[in-house]
C-alpha cells in the first residue's frame, strides 16, 4: 500500500533554488524536444549527419584500460558481433563495449526501471512504473541474486561492467540522441545493473497477476459469479465458478480503483518492456530419427513486443573458455537461447503461476494501519521510497506489506473517518492487494544460464536448467544424438485452491505452504514418436501436481506444430523455416465446424432472415459465404482473412461491451488486457459456451441467443470492412488492416506524455520509426501477429527472433532478429535486418573459423592500454 504525501510537504533537496534549476533544464529539454522535431519531420538527413559520431564505425581500434590482451570485434554485413578473446574476462569486457556501443540507451533504460528510478530520466510519466517495480521488490531480488552468486560470474559481470564504463567513459560527448533528448547522463554501470535487467524482465515471465487485477474490475461491473465466465482456463476444463463463490460479498466494486491503476501501469510496461504475461514463443526439437541428415534439430521463435530496437541482440561470444553464440538481453552478459557447438536450447514461456493476489482486510489502528490474519489484526510492515523525478522534487512514498506480500493499493488514505464515532470503530475495515510473487526467492537464476552456455552434454545442460528458479520457461534442448524438455522455475503449493482468482487473505486457507520440488518438475527424454514441442500451451494434465498454471494460451500454435511435425519423418532446416512463416490459424476450422454445423447454421441463417433491413441481410449472408470457403491462411492479400478478423474484432463487441463497457471503462480495459494472448472469453464463446449469460443483450428488451450475436456480428464484419476498406471487394486485404510498424518505447509512450511533449515524439517518430508494413497471420499463427483484440489492428506481438540449430549441417546455427543490431537511428543497422525478417529468411551464424572470416569481414580491435 502507497501512501502520497503531497507535494508542498515533499522532501526535496538539496535545496529549493536546486529544484528550480532542475525544473529550468527540464524545461529546457522539453524545447529541445520540440526544436530537434521540428528539424526531423524535413531535413532527417541534415540530422543523420549531424550525430553521425554518435554511431561507432564496424572498423577500427581503440586503446582501452582494463584488457589484458588483444580483442577482435568482427561485424558482418547487419552489424552481428563475433567477439573473440583469448581470456573469459577480456571476453566479457569486450561484451560490455560492443554492446554499450549498440544499445547504451536501451540498457540504460532498462536498468532505470528494474531499479524502479526510470522517472529520473523519463520524468513524471514512468511514476507508476517505478513505484510498481519498487513494490514488487524486483531490485531487492535482483541484489540478493547477485551476492550469493558464483564468484566466477561476479568477476565476469564486473569485468563486463569495465567494458561498458569503457565505452561511457570514451563517448561522453557522442552520446545517442535518447541521452540528448532527455538530458540524462548515464551513470557508471555496476555490475549488479545486469540483475537489475534481468529481473525486470522476469516479471514478464511471470503470470496471472494482471488477470487477477482483471477479474477485479470485471468482477466489480457485473459480480463475481457473472465474470467467472469471462476467466475459462482450458477448452475442456470447467470455469472457475467455485472459486468466485468465495468473493461475494466482498465490495468487489470498491477495489476497482486500484485494480484500474495497476492495470494502467501493466499497459505502460507493455511499451518497455514485455508486460507481465506476454512473453510467449514457440519452440521444438527433432530427434534424428525424424531428420534426413539422422542428426537433432532444435527451433525456436520468441515472441515479444515489436518495437525498436528489439529487446534481443545477436551475438557470438568466442574464447578459449566459451564458445556460444545467440540471442542476448542488452545489458545482460549472456546467451538466453543459442548453440555452444555441443548443445542448443531454446526456451517459451510456461505462462507459471506464481504470483497470487490476495484480497486484506484493513484497518487503521492508533494512527498505523493493520491488516486482518485468522482472527486478529496485525500491523503492516512498512518502508520508505524516494523516487527522484526529473522536473519536479523527490517524492516519498511508504509502501506498506502483510504476510503475504506488498499491498498495491492506497486503501487506508482513502478510507473513510468518522471522528464521531468510538474507537473501536473508528475506521471501517476496508480491503487492499497483497501480492505473493515468487520475485521475493529469487534462487541463482544466471548461475544457471551461464552453466548452460557452457554445457558440453545432455546431463550438465539438464543441470544448468534445473537452476534457472526465477524464470519459469520451457526448455527444449538437445546435441546431434538427442533431445529433451525440462521445465524450469519456480511454482508455489498451496494450502487449497489453484491461485486463478484473487483469494481472502484473511483465513489463511490459500496461503503458500512453499515450493514444488525441482524433480517434480516436467521432464521428457528421447520421446518415443521423436518430436517435442511448446506453444506455451497446456503441457500437462489438468489434475497434475503441482499446478503449473490455470492461464494458457490457445492451443492451436501447439497443434499447428504438431500438424508440421508429422507431415514427414525427413525433417530438414528448411522445414523449420516453412513453420516459422506459416499463418494458417486452426480456429478458422474450429469456428467453421460450430458455424456451419446443420443445426446452428440454420438457427443463424433463420435470424437473418427474419431481419426487415436487405443490406443487412445481403452483408451477414455475405460473410458466411466467404467464411465458409476461407482456408484459414491469414495471408496479408487474403480476403478471407481479413473478413475472420474483422468477424473476431465486431464479435467481440457485440457479445461482451453491454455489460462490460463502454470502450475506455475500467471494466472494459480490463477485458481486453484479459483476452490478448491466453485463452480467453472470446474463443470460449466463439467455439461454444451456449448457456453464457453474455450473450443476452442487456440493452434491449429480448433475450438474445448465440445464434443472434452471430448473425449481428456477420453482418457487422462487412459493413466494418466496407467503411474501412472500401466497397471493392477486391482490395479487401487482411494486409491492409493488420500491420507491423516499428516504433521505439518513446514513441509508444506518447499517450501518457502531455500535450507539448506528444507533438514533439509523434514528429520525432517519423525519424525513429519504421513502417507501417502489410502484415498476416493472428495471435493463433506460429508466425504470431498480435494485434490488440477489440481495439485495433496494430500488431505489437511478433516473433522477435527466429532460431534454428540443424545438427545435420556444417554449421548447425541459423538466427534472425525482428530489428536492426543498433538502438541508434544514425547506424546503418538500425533497420536493415527489417527487411530479412518480414520476408521469414534466416541467417547462417557460423562457428568454424574459415566461414567466420568469411561472412564477419569488419573488424574492430581493443587494444590494452599501456
Amino acid at each position: 500500500m502507497m501512501r502520497h504525501f503531497p507535494y508542498n510537504k515533499i522532501c526535496r533537496s538539496p535545496a529549493m533554488s536546486a529544484y528550480h534549476r532542475m525544473r529550468y533544464q527540464w524545461m529546457l529539454h522539453q524545447c529541445c524536444l520540440i526544436f530537434l522535431s521540428l528539424i526531423l519531420s524535413g531535413c532527417g538527413n541534415l540530422f543523420d549527419l549531424a550525430l553521425r559520431k554518435t554511431a561507432d564505425p564496424d572498423e577500427g581500434s581503440v586503446s582501452l584500460a582494463g584488457i589484458h590482451d588483444t580483442v577482435t570485434i568482427r561485424r558482418d554485413d547487419l552489424g552481428i558481433p563475433v567477439i573473440e578473446a583469448k581470456n573469459l574476462h577480456d571476453l566479457v569486457f569486450a561484451a560490455g563495449y560492443a554492446m554499450a556501443s549498440d544499445r547504451l540507451a536501451q540498457m540504460v533504460t532498462f536498468s532505470l526501471l528494474g531499479q524502479g528510478r526510470l522517472s529520473e530520466m523519463a520524468g513524471k510519466v514512468a511514476l507508476d512504473m517505478d513505484v510498481y517495480v519498487r513494490t514488487m521488490g524486483v531490485a531487492e531480488a535482483a541484489r540478493a541474486e547477485f551476492t550469493g552468486m558464483n564468484p566466477e560470474i561476479r568477476d565476469a559481470l564486473s569485468a563486463f561492467s569495465d567494458g561498458i564504463n569503457a565505452y561511457i567513459t570514451t563517448h561522453r560527448d557522442q552520446l545517442p540522441l535518447d541521452f540528448k533528448i532527455s538530458g540524462y547522463t548515464p551513470e557508471p554501470w555496476e555490475p549488479v545493473n545486469s540483475m537489475y535487467i534481468a529481473h525486470v524482465f522476469n516479471l514478464g515471465l511471470s503470470f496471472n497477476l494482471h488477470e487477477e487485477i482483471a477479474f477485479l474490475n470485471m468482477a466489480g461491473a457485473v459480480g463475481a459469479s457473472k465474470a467467472a465466465w469471462l476467466m475459462p482456463v482450458y477448452p475442456d476444463e470447467t470455469l472457475p465458478f467455485e472459486k468466485a463463490a468465495a468473493l461475494e460479498g466482498i465490495n468487489l466494486k470498491g477495489m476497482m480503483r486500484t485494480a484500474e491503476n495497476i492495470s494502467q501501469v501493466h499497459r505502460q510496461l507493455k511499451y518497455v518492456i514485455a508486460p507481465p504475461g506476454t512473453a510467449a514463443s514457440n519452440n521444438w526439437g527433432i530427434a534424428p530419427q525424424n531428420t534426413l541428415k539422422q542428426a537433432s534439430i532444435i527451433a525456436n521463435d520468441t515472441h515479444l513486443p515489436l518495437e525498436q530496437p528489439s529487446m534481443w541482440m545477436l551475438m557470438h561470444l568466442k574464447c578459449p573458455d566459451m564458445d556460444a553464440a545467440g540471442v542476448a538481453i542488452a545489458g545482460v552478459p549472456g546467451i538466453v537461447a543459442g548453440y555452444n557447438g555441443h548443445i542448443a536450447w531454446g526456451e517459451t514461456m510456461v505462462m507459471g503461476d506464481n504470483q497470487d493476489v490476495f484480497i486484506e482486510q484493513l484497518k487503521e489502528i492508533s494512527g498505523k494501519p493493520h491488516y486482518f490474519y485468522k482472527g486478529k489484526w496485525l500491523p503492516v510492515v512498512e518502508r520508505q521510497e524516494t523516487f527522484k523525478i526529473k522536473g519536479k522534487g523527490d517524492l516519498i512514498q511508504t509502501i506498506d506489506s502483510t504476510n503475504h506480500g506488498p499491498l498495491l493499493n492506497p486503501a487506508i488514505k482513502n478510507s473513510p473517518k468518522n471522528i464521531m464515532q468510538p474507537p473501536a470503530i473508528e475506521v471501517e475495515s476496508v480491503y487492499g492487494l497483497a501480492v505473493q510473487s515468487v520475485i521475493s526467492h529469487p534462487g541463482q537464476s544466471f548461475n544457471g544460464v551461464y552453466e548452460l552456455m557452457r554445457a558440453t552434454d545432455m546431463e550438465s545442460a539438464r543441470d544448468a536448467i534445473r537452476k534457472v528458479r526465477s524464470m519459469s520457461l520451457n526448455f527444449i534442448y538437445g546435441n546431434a544424438d538427442q533431445i529433451a524438455w525440462q521445465v524450469s522455475g519456480r511454482y508455489p503449493v498451496r494450502q487449497s485452491g489453484r491461485g486463478h482468482l484473487p483469494s481472502p487473505g484473511w483465513t489463511g486457507e490459500y496461503d503458500w505452504k512453499g515450493y514444488a520440488e525441482v524433480d517434480d518438475h516436467p521432464y521428457v527424454k528421447d520421446p518415443p514418436d521423436g518430436y517435442l514441442y511448446t506453444a506455451n500451451n497446456r503441457t500437462i494434465t489438468p489434475d497434475h501436481d503441482p499446478v503449473l498454471s490455470s492461464s494458457w494460451c490457445t492451443p492451436e500454435r501447439s497443434e499447428r506444430i504438431g500438424e508440421m511435425l508429422e507431415k514427414t519423418n525427413r525433417h530438414t532446416w528448411q522445414e523449420s523455416v516453412d513453420m516459422h512463416r506459416d499463418r494458417t490459424d486452426l480456429l478458422v476450422k474450429k469456428f467453421q465446424s460450430v458455424l456451419f454445423a446443420p443445426a446452428f447454421s440454420a438457427d443463424v441463417r433463420k435470424r437473418i432472415q427474419s431481419w426487415k433491413d436487405g443490406e443487412k441481410i445481403q452483408n451477414a449472408n455475405e460473410a458466411m459465404e466467404i467464411l465458409k470457403s476461407f482456408d484459414g491462411n491469414m495471408l496479408p492479400e487474403s480476403k478471407g482473412a481479413a473478413v475472420m478478423g474483422i468477424f473476431q474484432h465486431v464479435f467481440i463487441h457485440q457479445v461482451f461491451s453491454d455489460e462490460l463497457g463502454p470502450p475506455g471503462s475500467p471494466a472494459w480495459q480490463s477485458f481486453i488486457m484479459a483476452i490478448q494472448a491466453v485463452y480467453s472469453a472470446d474463443q470460449d464463446h466463439l467455439l461454444g459456451r451456449l448457456d453464457s449469460p453474455f450473450w443476452d443483450n442487456i440493452n434491449t428488451p429480448e433475450k438474445e441467443t448465440k445464434a443472434d450475436i452471430i448473425a449481428e456480428s456477420l453482418a457487422d464484419a462487412i459493413a466494418y470492412a466496407e467503411a474501412h476498406l472500401g466497397r471493392d471487394r477486391e482490395q479487401w486485404q487482411w494486409g491492409r488492416l493488420l500491420t507491423y510498424e516499428w516504433r521505439t518505447q518513446t514513441t509508444q509512450m506518447k499517450n501518457f506524455l502531455p500535450a507539448m511533449q506528444q507533438f514533439g515524439v509523434r514528429v520525432m517518430g517519423k525519424y525513429t520509426d519504421r513502417g507501417p508494413y502489410a502484415a498476416g497471420g493472428s495471435y493463433n499463427t506460429l508466425n504470431v501477429a498480435g494485434n490488440l483484440k477489440g481495439e485495433n489492428f496494430n500488431v505489437w506481438l511478433v516473433p522477435a527472433m527466429r532460431m534454428i540449430v540443424d545438427f545435420g549441417l556444417d554449421e548447425p546455427l541459423f538466427l534472425t532478429n525482428s530489428s536492426g543490431q543498433s538502438g541508434n537511428p544514425v547506424s546503418s543497422h538500425y533497420d536493415d535486418a527489417i527487411p530479412v525478417w518480414l520476408k521469414g529468411d534466416t541467417r547462417s551464424m557460423p562457428f568454424k573459423e574459415g566461414n567466420i572470416k568469411a561472412q564477419y569481414t569488419h573488424s574492430y580491435v581493443l587494444k590494452p592500454k599501456s
